[in-house]
């Protein structure tokens, strides 16, 4: 990340991590606050691009479609160098197949990765709903199933109270480093 270990989200985060760990979710030791700016396109035509991709079996038009940058990052097993050069392989297909829903879906939005292993990415969760085009989202690493029934649960919830107002400072933050 060329030197950059502080990013303006590594405090919502580190709380993130927190909150879950507290509700008795203990696996949950790394979150990567993501933005997500749409290249090009529309929710149809990414959908349609993405969907394609998949029953074809081909790695799904992300860099195509969208610009995903580093907003924030916690973790207990690592650090943020070693997390962003797994990114490729950590951010799994079945993830990122799901990036126009997330993108394009009113918050909450929960995508998960049933097959996710190690240090692979369990969820992709979009908190809050898009501020100028873009949207903030979490990647989360080992979750259990429990885990997914705990935010279909906690939907009504107050979001913010996890992960602080973040989002006005990935949007102030504009790093010029894509992810993929």
């Amino acid at each position: 990340m060329n030197g950059i270990t502080s990013l303006p989200a590594n405090d919502a985060a580190e709380r993130i991590v927190r909150h879950f760990q507290e509700a008795g979710f203990p696996g949950i030791t790394e979150a990567l606050v993501i933005r997500i700016g749409l290249k090009k396109g529309d929710r149809h035509e990414a959908e349609a691009a993405f969907g394609r991709a998949a029953d074809l079996g081909a790695p799904p038009p992300v860099s195509e479609y969208f610009e995903i940058r580093p907003y924030g990052f916690h973790s207990r097993l690592r650090s943020f160098a070693q997390a962003k050069a797994e990114v490729p392989s950590d951010f799994g297909a079945n993830l990122r197949y799901k990036l126009p829903a997330i993108y394009f879906g009113a918050a909450p939005v929960i995508a998960d990765d049933a097959l996710a292993t190690g240090t692979k990415y369990d969820a992709l969760v979009k908190f809050s709903d898009n501020v100028l085009d873009y949207a903030v989202a979490v990647l989360l690493n080992d979750p259990t199933s429990s885990f997914f029934e705990y935010m279909d649960s906690h939907r009504g919830n107050d979001w913010q109270k996890i992960i602080g107002d973040f989002g006005a400072a990935a949007l102030a933050f504009d790093q010029e480093v894509d992810l993929f």
